[in-house]
């Protein structure tokens, strides 16, 4: 039984691909097959999306049309339709989903799907809080160091 679960291990975390008649094994976690499909995300509770750009395109644009009940000049509402405009952008292009994850730079596409249903979840809850708003009379001190900053120390200083 023992020896059983080790192969099933084994054969989910190996690539194996065949060359001249022979197997040859690679020791890689297995994110991809030979044929460039991905089959697991390699994060623990996060499973593949297969429709991932598409998955994501929906819920960028769902954003930016509920971030709306937010007021424009609130920096929330700047800041969320940037980072989905930018997103937006990006999935929208007729590239491979590896160059979408990579032109993004925050992670894998199911990341940024967590992300984005993360922040729809969020944009409900900012517009009941209302941070933007202050309330009148409320005063805000201020506290100025006027000390200057120090100067960074060498790193063949530090060693001495």
């Amino acid at each position: 039984m023992a020896s059983s679960c080790m192969r099933q291990l084994a054969t989910k975390y190996l690539l194996r691909t065949q060359h001249a008649g022979a197997v040859s094994v690679f020791a890689l976690p297995q994110t991809q097959t030979a044929r460039g499909y991905k089959t697991t995300t390699g994060i623990v509770g996060v499973e593949v999306d297969p429709n991932a750009p598409e998955t994501l395109r929906h819920l960028l644009k769902k954003i930016l049309r509920e971030v709306k009940v937010i007021p424009e000049n609130a920096q929330y509402r700047t800041s969320v339709e940037m980072m989905a405009n930018e997103r937006l952008a990006v999935v929208s292009k007729d590239i491979s989903p590896e160059q979408m994850e990579d032109e993004i730079g925050q992670g894998q596409l199911e990341e940024l799907i967590l992300h984005a249903k993360d922040e729809l979840s969020l944009i409900p809850k900012m517009a009941e809080w209302k941070p933007w708003d202050v309330p009148k009379g409320h005063k805000i001190r201020m506290i100025v160091d006027d000390e200057p900053v120090p100067e960074p120390v060498p790193e063949d200083e530090e060693k001495k």
